[in-house]
Formats: C-alpha cells, sequence, structure tokens
C-alpha cells in the first residue's frame, strides 16, 4: 500500500514553513486536530518521527529533513506542471499588483522579480508600500499583499511564505546589551529609530503603549542603511530581521540581543482576496517567493 500521497507532502512543507500546527491547519483549511492526527498517522505508516515538538515549534527531525528535501522537489514539478497547462489555457499577459509591508523586502524581491519576467515576460508589475495589506486587498488596489501581519477579514486567503527571527539592535556600547534578552519593559525610557511612524507600528502600539510601557524617544528614519547608521551612533535602537543586520556586524560596532526569552519570529505570507480568480502568472509569483526568497 502507498504511504504516502501528494496531501502528505504538502501538509510536511507547510507545517515546517509555519513551525506551528494552528498556523498549518489555517494555511490548509483543516481543523488542528485533523492535521495533527494527519501527522500521526503519516508517521505511523512511516515508522518515524517528522517533527519534535519544542515548545510550541515543530522542528523537523532528520528523517522529516530528508523527506522535505524530496517533497519539495516533488511539488515543485507538480506546481510547474499546472503552471504550464494554465499557461497554454490563460495565456502569458497581464497585471500583477503588489502590495509590500515592510522595506526589507525589498532586499530579495529583485531576486523574484527576475525570476518571474523570465517565465512570464509579458505580466505588467506594480509594485508599492501597503500600510493596511487588508483594506488594499478589500478594495482591490492590489492583486497580492506581502505581510507578516495576521489576518482577520474572512473574505482573505493566504499562502505561507517564510519565517525569520527578529532582533533588537544596538550600539555595541548600549547598556542593553549588556543583558542576555530583551523583555518589552526593557523598552521603557529607551530611544527607539523605526521605518515605520509611531502610530502604524504594531510593535509600539500593540506590545508596548497597551502595557503603558513608554519609550523616552522615538525616531522615525526612511531608509534601512540610514536607520543602521543611527543605531550603531547609539541615538536608539532598533528592531530588525537577523538576515538584515548579519552583514552589517561584520563591519559596524553593532550588537544584535533576542526579544523576549522564547524568542520572536515573524511569519511572512503572501495574501489575496479569496474570490479573486488567480491567474497563473499570480500563483507563480507566490511559489517564487516561496523558493527564491531564502533569508
Amino acid at each position: 500500500m502507498n504511504r504516502l500521497e501528494i496531501k502528505h507532502l504538502r501538509m510536511l512543507k507547510t507545517i515546517h514553513q509555519t513551525r506551528n500546527l494552528t498556523r498549518a491547519a489555517e494555511y490548509l483549511h483543516v481543523t488542528q486536530s485533523a492535521l495533527s492526527q494527519q501527522l500521526k498517522d503519516i508517521e505511523s505508516r512511516l515508522g518515524a518521527d517528522l517533527f519534535s515538538r519544542t515548545g510550541r515549534q515543530m522542528v523537523l527531525t532528520p528523517v522529516g529533513k530528508t523527506l522535505l528535501t524530496r517533497a519539495e522537489l516533488i511539488l515543485d514539478q507538480i506546481e510547474q506542471a499546472e503552471l504550464d497547462i494554465d499557461r497554454a489555457v490563460n495565456g502569458e499577459s497581464g497585471e500583477l499588483r503588489i502590495g509590500v509591508r515592510c522595506l526589507f523586502c525589498y532586499y530579495w524581491l529583485p531576486r523574484v522579480l527576475k525570476r518571474f519576467r523570465d517565465v512570464y515576460p509579458g505580466v505588467e508589475i506594480d509594485i508599492g508600500n501597503s500600510t493596511d495589506p487588508e483594506a488594499d486587498l478589500i478594495a482591490e488596489k492590489i492583486d497580492i499583499a506581502i505581510s507578516a501581519a495576521d489576518r482577520f477579514d474572512p473574505r482573505i486567503d493566504a499562502a505561507p511564505l517564510f519565517s525569520d527571527q527578529v532582533m533588537v539592535v544596538m550600539s555595541e556600547n548600549d547598556p542593553l546589551n549588556a543583558r542576555p534578552v530583551i523583555e518589552l519593559k526593557d523598552f521603557h525610557g529607551t530611544d527607539i529609530v523605526s521605518l515605520i511612524e509611531r502610530s502604524k507600528h504594531y510593535f509600539f502600539c500593540a506590545l508596548l503603549e497597551h502595557r503603558n510601557i513608554r519609550p523616552r524617544r522615538y525616531m522615525t528614519i526612511s531608509h534601512p542603511e540610514a536607520m543602521v547608521d543611527l543605531i550603531e551612533a547609539g541615538l536608539g535602537v532598533g528592531i530588525l530581521p537577523q538576515w538584515y543586520v548579519a552583514p552589517y556586524k561584520r563591519r559596524k560596532r553593532l550588537a544584535t540581543v533576542p526579544l523576549t526569552a522564547r524568542g520572536t519570529t515573524l511569519h511572512w505570507k503572501a495574501s489575496f482576496l479569496k474570490t479573486n480568480q488567480a491567474p497563473a502568472y499570480q500563483k507563480e509569483f507566490i511559489r517564487l517567493i516561496s523558493a527564491e526568497a531564502v533569508l
């Protein structure tokens, strides 16, 4: 009897991308209990665990890593075959409007766009910042929103892309550098440097202000590299993706400290309207982000 099905491979990949059964179940449109049972079933069939449970996170075992490598190859081939059929049926021209919530996305987007152009040279692409992805999708201002924000509107669906860890970044001489981790209360009385204005910053509004934690100053700067320079000069601390700040640490006097003892991970997704009859090129763009945006 066959032990593996396509749905099992998709399940494996989605749990790995989200590192959480609840999130994976949401993306796969099944209940958490059903997904948990499906995972137990396939592990029983294979006679090996695919994931280890570390706190709230699901981490691939060596067997799981081996299977994921093969699963990604198989799923890519299936998706490519489906796209080839869609292109033959629906054509290769159109327009794709993309809303990006974080400026750091622009550091890996060119790589994705280049691959996309090779496949769909006739598709026009429009990319812009989106501070309210759900509203822009509902208003049909954009076709895809790239964001780590949770979605609440039932009219919107999403596909998982990748995850990255955010760190608190500071000058090497900052007193906070002596701490093994930075808790939310530690931001009280500090200076913060950010790319996002205070009223639209989820971290400030939902996490700090809600707890009556008051930074001393809040400075907004529009360019990531300038933000890093201000932090190095000791003018404040910032919250940045670990992958982005790593190259700067090799040539600047910067320090990074985990945000909270459990760490803070952002789960990025591509959101779109459920009612949107997505053309083949939209599906391909989402697939390329997941494949190419390796952080």
